[in-house]
């Protein structure tokens, strides 16, 4: 008993690690590939836009359900959405510190809002038997996912 318990403790933690690998991974990519189009210029949006599918197929490969992502990919979408505003505005008005003032404010802006749309998307899934329990890499990937897509409006400025 006590040797499946230990087991199961040793499993969950190279879980954890692994997952962390994961996450940190992908996220050192992402930082990269996105400075890299930035110096491309018109491409940008484009590059980043289809990042935001590299998270999905991770997902997927990992044998993640997809439709426990919807609420985490939708915050991701909201929560960048909302955030761009702020920051452009920000940027426009008073240059760099503008811009980082701007997204300071819009991220706390666009995380409530978005994390209300969020927990109503979670629980309108939960009534129709669809069940939107979140893992932590599940969670973290849907969410990155979100935010990248909304890279397309780049386009735009």
């Amino acid at each position: 008993m006590i040797r499946k318990l230990r087991n199961k403790i040793n499993n969950r933690s190279e879980r954890k690690i692994m997952e962390a690998i994961i996450v940190i991974l992908l996220s050192i990519f992402t930082a990269f590939i996105a400075f890299y189009a930035m110096k491309l210029g018109k491409f940008s949006s484009l590059i980043i836009f289809t990042m935001g599918f590299i998270p999905m197929l991770i997902a997927y490969f990992l044998k993640i359900d997809l439709k426990r992502m919807i609420p985490d990919i939708i915050f991701g979408v909201t929560d960048n959405l909302l955030l761009i505003i702020p920051a452009i505005i920000g940027a426009e008005l008073f240059g760099a510190a503008g811009a980082l003032a701007g997204a300071v404010v819009g991220n706390a802006i666009s995380d409530a809002v978005a994390g209300f749309f969020e927990g109503n998307i979670s629980e309108f899934l939960h009534s129709k038997g669809i069940d939107a329990t979140r893992t932590v890499l599940g969670s973290s990937l849907g969410k990155m996912s979100g935010c990248l897509v909304v890279g397309i409006l780049l386009i735009f400025f």
